[in-house]
């Protein structure tokens, strides 16, 4: 998808999604649905969505999440039970999600299965930023 090309050759970049089956405050979060489309199903649509981004990884423990994301087209991540708990952090979980590709991206998209309304457009302009040097990271 990426057209931008360098000496090196196209940029990968890959969406990968942290997701969780563990919430105490909202059990069952991600599964939760907003408009008839669970909250996972919808960040994984907008990813792919998304003219910039190459593929979309979902890491989570549990394996209703992990069906929902596989159904939604995304490749899932088996996080392990270490990396799950209330304590853990996302960059963690972004980590171990790195360590298990055969191929390092070029630009990791970082999205919040809790944000519902994530616009591919923005997702775009964000990659594009990036590739043309204009930023280094963009937080939205």
């Amino acid at each position: 998808m990426i057209t931008l090309s360098s000496d090196a050759g196209p940029t990968r970049v890959i969406a990968i999604i942290p997701a969780r089956g563990g919430s105490k405050g909202v059990p069952g979060k991600n599964l939760k649905t907003v408009g008839g489309v669970s909250l996972i199903g919808r960040a994984v649509a907008s990813a792919q969505a998304a003219d910039r981004i190459d593929e979309v990884f979902v890491s989570t423990d549990d394996a209703a999440i992990a069906s929902a994301a596989r159904s939604a087209g995304a490749q899932v991540i088996d996080r392990p039970e270490s990396l799950a708990g209330d304590e853990s952090s996302s960059e963690a979980a972004l980590l171990h999600a790195l360590d298990q590709l055969d191929e390092q991206p070029g630009i990791l998209v970082f999205i919040q299965a809790t944000s519902p309304f994530i616009d591919p457009a923005d997702l775009d302009s964000a990659v594009s930023r990036v590739l043309s040097g204009e930023a280094d990271v963009v937080f939205a």
